[in-house]
């Protein structure tokens, strides 16, 4: 067997560490991007130096706050005339509302209209069916468990989980891919006198959770199959997008702060007011806190800048060791 071959100083530069995880000029959309783990994926790209970044939802008043908060922390330098956070009001289960947001992102004239990076991070907690009694601490009988998960609703409930947590991630990925591909093409070509991302080529990431991977469902039944769903929409798009130049990986959280982990963390003997690092029983989670703003930067800049540019088809696991304290499934 040859000896394997040394790339020579010739063919290998220096590499430059300081522009590793920037991702000065990207243009990304994030569904979500308003509050919780969208708004930290929101700040990170911001401070690490996106042109533009649209974060997308229901609740425009949310996502005004939350883009005018970075807007006017960013440096003037990379400020300048331009937002470089702008929301963009959309139901990600409307087929309609998605190309109404499509088409804003589109028309915008700072950018020519592409993306670089979608983020379809938009979820919801579904219901919740204990098999333990709130009240009394006690195992619930088959009869009372039974009795309980038919009372949720199918299709307001059951239903909508899965429209949000795994239908939104298909159609907004179909909604967005000749932006994505529009990306590509002019990271290939010659822009004068204009910012362009070249360093990797265009891609969906996909939010989900340990839960799609955790057997034992604290976070609810729906919520842990849909999660499963969504974790394998991302799976599947990894192996159809390639052929058009368009990669996909998949981020699954453990417990960060956000409205769907509060009732998670209550009931572990957790608080997530205060700020700052919040502790948690290392029964809980092994390393003995929250994940932060700091550890989900770390995630989003590793896929998105050029230090992530060789990755499709990942599901990246960032909880602590949450999921170590379950029985769980491969990923």
């Amino acid at each position: 067997m040859s000896a394997p071959v040394a790339a020579s100083s010739a063919t290998a530069p220096p590499i430059d560490v300081s522009n590793l995880f920037s991702v000065k000029g990207l243009v990304a959309l994030i569904t979500g991007g308003g509050s919780g783990i969208g708004l930290m994926m929101t700040q990170s790209l911001a401070s690490a130096g996106a042109k533009r970044i649209y974060i997308a939802g229901r609740r425009l008043s949310v996502l005004q706050s939350a883009a005018d908060k970075i807007n006017s922390s960013l440096p003037s330098s990379s400020n300048s005339k331009e937002p470089v956070v702008v929301p963009l009001e959309c139901d990600v289960t409307s087929p309609s509302s998605l190309s109404s947001l499509v088409s804003s992102i589109s028309s915008d004239p700072y950018t020519g209209g592409y993306l670089n990076l979608l983020v379809c991070n938009a979820g919801v907690g579904g219901p919740q069916v204990s098999v333990v009694d709130k009240e009394t601490g006690q195992p619930k009988s088959l009869s009372e468990f039974r009795e309980q998960a038919l009372a949720v609703d199918f299709d307001k409930e059951w239903e909508q989980t899965f429209r949000v947590n795994v239908g939104s991630v298909w159609y907004t990925s179909m909604a967005c891919l000749e932006l994505l591909e529009k990306g590509n093409t002019l990271a290939q070509e010659q822009q004068q006198g204009q910012v362009v991302w070249r360093e990797s080529a265009s891609q969906i990431v996909v939010t989900s959770s340990i839960a799609a991977l955790n057997k034992a469902a604290p976070g609810g039944w729906a919520y842990g199959v849909s999660k499963a769903a969504a974790t394998h929409v991302g799976k599947q798009l990894a192996t159809l997008l390639p052929r058009w130049g368009i990669r996909c990986n998949v981020i699954c959280p453990g417990l960060f702060p956000s409205d769907m982990a509060a009732p998670i963390v209550q009931a572990a003997g957790g608080s997530m007011t205060g700020g700052g690092v919040i502790p948690l029983d290392k029964k809980t989670v092994p390393l003995g806190r929250m994940g932060d703003e700091f550890d989900m930067a770390g995630q989003i800049l590793y896929l998105a800048s050029r230090a992530g540019a060789y990755l499709n088809g990942n599901v990246i696991v960032v909880d602590g060791g949450r999921l170590t304290t379950f029985p769980s499934t491969g990923y």
